[in-house]
């Protein structure tokens, strides 16, 4: 997805996926933004259970690697030196507003969620 700068960051996406926490006609699911800890760990795509409870709970999720995260190359990984509380924060704000861009959240209801560095953010 686009970030500051014009530069490129990763996420992954989960929809709410509950047939019985169907929004309204029209109405856009609240989103749950994940900043990993590390600070230069990375997200999983394994069965994680806390973003099965919330999307059968009717929310989105995105799971961010925000730059400086590993997996992406020497490159990716070097953004965050001397940055670290601000590109993080810049992926993260912009994975949310990329998101609602897209119709796949509402962007009146929105929060983050983080555990050590990630807290930071």
């Amino acid at each position: 997805f686009p970030t500051a700068g014009g530069r490129t960051s990763h996420m992954l996406y989960y929809p709410p996926m509950n047939k019985n926490c169907a929004l309204a006609d029209g109405e856009l699911p609240p989103l749950l933004v994940k900043s990993h800890g590390g600070p230069t760990s990375s997200t999983s795509s394994g069965f994680n259970p806390t973003i099965q409870f919330w999307t059968s709970r009717g929310w989105a999720v995105a799971d961010v690697d925000y730059g400086g995260s590993s997996g992406y190359g020497r490159a990716y990984r070097d953004l965050l030196k001397g940055a670290w509380g601000v590109v993080d924060v810049e992926d993260v704000s912009s994975a949310a507003l990329h998101l609602c861009s897209l119709g796949l959240a509402d962007p009146d209801r929105l929060c983050i969620d983080g555990a050590s560095a990630g807290g930071f953010t």
